[in-house]
């Protein structure tokens, strides 16, 4: 029996690849993406204000503020090795190009990044986050720390890696805000731990509310993606925050998009009163409805920050005519709601029945949060 020829019809493909360099990279460059993710939920968890960039300066990048006068900043280089912990031998070695000269160490280009830049006053901290971990002893013996800073590194081991910075870029002396992390986010299976850390900050958010944790995951790594692939430059602060950043508003109109304390069932009641109040028939009633759980079903299923713009222009429509429901009731509500729709969204709602079947459903959603 020809062992080989039948294995080669189970799997043709079964043979050692010539080139395994590229999953390793996109793991690595995935790594950074997630790490970030999960820095912004544990922001979110803690602050109502942040903006998170990816790719600029430095991997991932935390303003306290979507302020800019008030904005201070985090930076952090994000590595996903599987090396044995870092020393300061390997944080300070300066490797050689093809050309044979000497390139900047990894420390050594973190602080080229910061040097002399006019955001150096509004840096809280500078972050060297690495999965193999650190080699670095620390002033009390026996400590264990996973997040290092340079005041509790030993004294002569802080001499060797300023000896080697100055060395390299000059007389530089270390920053004092200067932070050693291991993650607590694994280099392997971090998908499932980003989507894990979104089901446990709903829970704290929302207690008890369903949601639809993959889905919120998805719709924010695939907006960190895009927004990180943005190589352009931005004078002006919003138009960085538009187009590299990440905020608590986007996080939480991801979170409240996916999340629900009823299901659409709940809506039926409130759906028949107003469907009696405009005075439809039956047939037109029933299709009404269909629209309602389109709408429901896309809000709920949509994976893009942009897509998501067209229900926060009904949202709007509805809550600045609010005071027309409580004054004239559901059905001049619906027609002022319609007024103030802008026209590129009416057109993205195809037909005046989607366009009432989107203004009901946010009333109602509106109505039970009151």
């Amino acid at each position: 029996m020809d062992t080989a020829h039948n294995r080669l019809q189970s799997n043709p493909l079964a043979s050692p690849q010539r080139e395994t360099a590229g999953p390793r990279t996109f793991e690595k460059y995935e790594y950074q993406y997630h790490w970030a993710l999960c820095r912004i939920l544990g922001a979110h968890e803690l602050s109502n204000d942040y903006v998170v960039f990816i790719e600029l300066h430095e991997d991932v990048v935390l303003a306290t503020s979507s302020d800019v006068a008030l904005a201070e900043f985090e930076f952090n280089q994000v590595k996903n090795v599987s090396t044995p912990p870092w020393n300061w031998r390997k944080l300070t070695l300066r490797p050689k190009g093809r050309t044979k000269k000497e390139k900047n160490s990894v420390l050594g280009k973190m602080l080229l990044g910061v040097c002399d830049k006019p955001f150096i006053d509004k840096l809280n901290s500078i972050n060297l986050v690495a999965t193999c971990g650190f080699n670095l002893p620390p002033k009390t013996e026996g400590l264990k720390l996973s997040i290092i800073s340079i005041g509790e590194i030993h004294d002569e081991c802080i001499n060797d890696i300023q000896s080697a910075i100055d060395k390299e870029l000059g007389s530089h002396p270390l920053p004092k805000m200067l932070t050693f992390i291991t993650p607590d986010l694994s280099s392997t299976g971090f998908q499932d731990a980003a989507i894990g850390r979104i089901s446990k900050l709903v829970e704290l958010s929302v207690p008890g509310a369903k949601c639809s944790a993959q889905s919120i995951y998805r719709v924010l790594i695939d907006d960190l993606h895009r927004k990180g692939s943005v190589a352009f430059d931005y004078t002006q602060w919003s138009n960085l925050v538009k187009n590299k950043g990440m905020t608590y508003q986007d996080v939480e109109r991801v979170i409240s998009a996916y999340t629900e304390n009823k299901g659409i069932e709940s809506f039926s009641s409130d759906f028949d009163n107003i469907t009696e109040e405009m005075g439809l028939k039956f047939n037109k009633k029933v299709g009404l409805r269909r629209a309602l759980e389109r709408y429901h079903n896309a809000v709920r299923l949509e994976r893009s920050l942009i897509a998501m713009d067209k229900q926060q222009a009904v949202k709007a429509a509805v809550e600045n005519n609010f005071s027309v429901f409580d004054e004239h009731g559901a059905v001049s509500l619906i027609e002022a709601a319609l007024g103030a729709l802008p026209e590129n969204v009416k057109k993205n709602l195809i037909d005046l029945e989607s366009a009432q079947a989107a203004i009901i459903y946010e009333l109602i959603s509106k109505c039970h949060e009151k």
